[in-house]
């Protein structure tokens, strides 16, 4: 069994459920030094941070994927503690880029191949995210050439897989995710993989224009009124190509059910 040390440098982020640390590991008796993303549960965090790090562990290797290296549970303080040991990426996150400036349409084209690389194997295994969001995209190094990034989606805290039960009672399934990327059947508690695909057509629109796509709505109460009653979707920009346009309307079908899967949006013209 391979030994490792860590130190925590610094926050850089925090959640309901953990705190992320730019952390140092060790491998002494390998020689090895790096600098990582170290995730650490919050006391009544630590069965969703296992979970994740389980979640995390099936899809070592998938280069759409964030990679967690170790998922590590001891006491800390006399509280058992999860630790999730990540690479770090050094690109920041996909909402860092939009809010600087919004993308031309080649560019979301790239970005929205590799989102969907990634949710295309996330549902054949018969996880959803549930929590698809510019900040859960992070950016790496590119792996190809004519690229500026590699894509990969993280932070599955919020996910459902099989194992778990939704019976429309249970609390725990209901309001999952971030309100302004939420789909209707969502806010109703139905948690399937069509909510990430509707989610996608929320980043895809913020990626064009540089602003949610429900940034005209003034609070949350508001939205989850509109997403549960009239069942609206987001209003497409008029101004994007009619592929573009063609290809968002496969993403807010307000029927679940008749909505684009993963795999049928990756041959979708507006990708070819």
């Amino acid at each position: 069994m391979v030994m490792i040390e860590w130190e925590r440098l610094r926050i850089l982020g925090e959640g309901s459920y953990s705190i992320v640390y730019l952390a140092e590991l060790r491998i002494p008796e390998e020689g090895k030094r790096m600098v990582i993303a170290m995730k650490s549960s919050k006391p009544h965090g630590l069965h969703s941070l296992q979970k994740e790090g389980g979640i995390l562990e099936s899809f070592s290797g998938s280069k759409e994927i964030v990679e967690c290296m170790w998922s590590i549970t001891n006491e800390e303080n006399g509280c058992a503690v999860c630790h999730l040991l990540m690479e770090l990426a050094p690109y920041g996150c996909l909402g860092d880029l939009i809010r600087r400036k919004p993308f031309s349409e080649s560019q979301v084209i790239v970005s929205t191949r590799m989102i969907l690389k990634g949710l295309s194997l996330i549902h054949k295994a018969g996880v959803v995210h549930c929590d698809l969001k510019p900040d859960n995209l992070l950016l790496f190094p590119p792996l190809e050439e004519g690229v500026e990034f590699q894509l990969k989606i993280a932070d599955f805290g919020l996910a459902k897989t099989k194992e778990d039960k939704c019976d429309g009672e249970s609390r725990e399934m209901k309001f999952r995710g971030s309100p302004f990327y939420m789909s209707p059947e969502s806010v109703r508690g139905e948690i399937e993989t069509a909510l990430d695909i509707w989610s996608l057509g929320c980043i895809i629109i913020e990626m064009m224009t540089g602003l949610p796509a429900w940034h005209h709505i003034s609070s949350t109460r508001h939205l989850m009124f509109i997403l549960a009653f009239p069942k609206q979707s987001p209003p497409i920009p008029s101004w994007l190509s009619l592929c573009c346009q063609d290809f968002l309307s496969k993403c807010f079908s307000k029927d679940p059910n008749q909505r684009w899967t993963a795999t049928m949006l990756q041959r979708h013209p507006f990708l070819l």
